[in-house]
């Protein structure tokens, strides 16, 4: 997996914090990834398969398919939310990147959160409760949805790995764990809106009862 992405994201932030304004428009160098490392905040080379860069570039690939979600849907309050979590993703990488690094800087907040939880709420009276395995099906931008909640939860889960090596802030584990709720959520508004009918697994007896 490439993480072009981010990493590219990092060298312009530092290229443009040593940089006079007036060469702010030069090229960057390329090709200092051949030898398998790459960059974080503070000029931190690690190689390419660091838990970090895995962070990023689970990231990079969210905010992907949120975008395809976003281009896909018809709904213009939806577009507007999507590209929201799309920014905010950018704030949470900014962190990671610093992760472990002279430059660490906290930049997901309690508001970040509380946003999220505020729209989980906004969205999830839209939505009847269901009892059973909501299967993904429907609107196309509906399973894309769902696709980006599968990779949010891979994003938690790898966000939560780096516990065993560095401090990670807590409030960054709790955006990440807000967000794959609210892509599952946002994934069934759509279907809802449509008149589709969702299709629902109920198993008997999954608890031994």
């Amino acid at each position: 997996m490439r993480y072009c992405c981010w990493t590219r994201h990092i060298r312009v932030y530092q290229y443009h914090k040593s940089t006079s304004t007036k060469r702010l428009g030069a090229r960057l160098k390329y090709g200092s990834g051949d030898d398998g490392t790459t960059g974080l905040l503070g000029g931190v080379r690690v190689p390419k398969d660091d838990p970090r860069v895995e962070v990023l570039g689970t990231l990079d690939e969210l905010n992907s398919i949120i975008g395809l979600a976003r281009t896909l849907t018809g709904y213009q309050d939806l577009k507007d939310v999507l590209l929201r979590v799309q920014k905010s993703l950018y704030i949470v990488g900014v962190e990671v990147a610093s992760i472990g690094t002279s430059a660490h800087k906290k930049t997901v907040d309690e508001g970040m959160v509380k946003e999220l939880e505020s729209l989980i709420e906004r969205y999830e009276s839209e939505v009847h409760e269901t009892q059973g395995f909501i299967i993904p099906y429907g609107a196309v931008s509906s399973v894309v949805l769902h696709m980006a909640r599968c990779v949010a939860r891979r994003l938690e889960r790898r966000a939560v790995s780096l516990k065993a090596s560095f401090y990670v802030n807590k409030t960054l584990l709790a955006y990440l764990n807000r967000l794959s709720t609210f892509l599952f959520i946002l994934a069934r508004v759509i279907n809802a809106r449509g008149y589709i009918e969702e299709e629902v697994l109920k198993i008997k007896n999954m608890t031994g009862d």
